[in-house]
């Protein structure tokens, strides 16, 4: 992820792809639904006022604010789209991927500016990820929250369940972060036992994902219901339940390692 100075935006970046954020959301083009925007032409549409631009695998992120009202940019064939409302829509891991590094990246980036210890500005080092304080020469890199995510198969049924926060009638399987000295497969009976009260078995590894809502890693599982009836934990779930294979709820978007569990169980 190399920081581009915006004296140094010239030509040569004209026709290269770039993924234009706002405060809002992610640029789309209304015709194609397309993000991946042809840089200069796009500039040259729309009233944006660039503040940020890294390049990353040939493909320009770039952070702006929007100078004109959301019906000027719609006029020139333009919306935003909110992040996770676009992440839901896309097809392609590779693209779901980088859309999703762009999006955490960016939170990042904004959120580490002064060194946690000695309390100067911190500066991004050429050609990395990395972040160093020039004072006391601290290094900084990309924050991850290491969680675990839980599909509880019984026969022909899953466990789901929602916090109070989901939209009505959104389930999704049991997710939480690993403590410390935790190992993932530790955090996952735990979380199963604390927030439904079951027992799980043959717990097995499914995957894992990038989730920057807001700086997630999440590490799914599989496993088998044992025994107990569920108890739910009403500082962590507003509902959670048995459901058939053949009748399931809203589920989580395509993008997310969620969905991927459950229809790993459809096939």
């Amino acid at each position: 992820m190399r920081a581009i100075e915006f004296p140094q935006l010239d030509s040569s970046y004209s026709t290269s792809q770039a993924l234009f954020f706002t405060d809002e959301g992610i640029l789309v083009e209304t015709q194609t639904l397309l993000s991946f925007l042809p840089f200069e032409p796009t500039l040259k549409r729309l009233k944006l006022a660039l503040t940020k631009v890294y390049l990353s695998d040939s493909v320009l992120i770039v952070k702006c604010q929007r100078t004109s009202s959301l019906e000027h940019l719609f006029e020139r064939g333009f919306y935003i789209s909110d992040e996770r409302s676009l992440l839901a829509s896309l097809e392609g891991q590779s693209t779901t991927n980088f859309i999703l590094k762009a999006i955490q990246w960016l939170a990042w980036d904004e959120k580490l500016q002064y060194c946690s210890k000695c309390g100067h500005k911190v500066l991004k080092e050429p050609e990395s990820i990395e972040k160093k304080c020039l004072a006391c020469d601290l290094s900084f890199f990309p924050k991850f929250s290491p969680a675990v995510m839980v599909l509880v198969q019984r026969n022909h049924e899953i466990l789901l369940a929602r916090s109070a926060n989901f939209k009505p009638g959104f389930y999704s399987a049991i997710a939480g972060f690993i403590d410390m000295g935790e190992t993932a497969e530790l955090a996952a009976h735990r979380e199963v036992k604390e927030e439904v009260g079951l027992e799980i078995t043959d717990l097995s590894y499914f995957g894992s994902q990038s989730w920057p809502f807001p700086d997630n890693f999440m590490i799914g599982f599989k496993a088998t219901y044992v025994s107990g009836e569920i108890k739910i934990d009403r500082n962590e779930l507003e509902d959670a339940g048995w459901f058939s294979l053949d009748h399931l709820p809203e589920l989580p978007s395509h993008a997310s390692i969620s969905r991927q569990l459950i229809e790993s169980c459809l096939a």
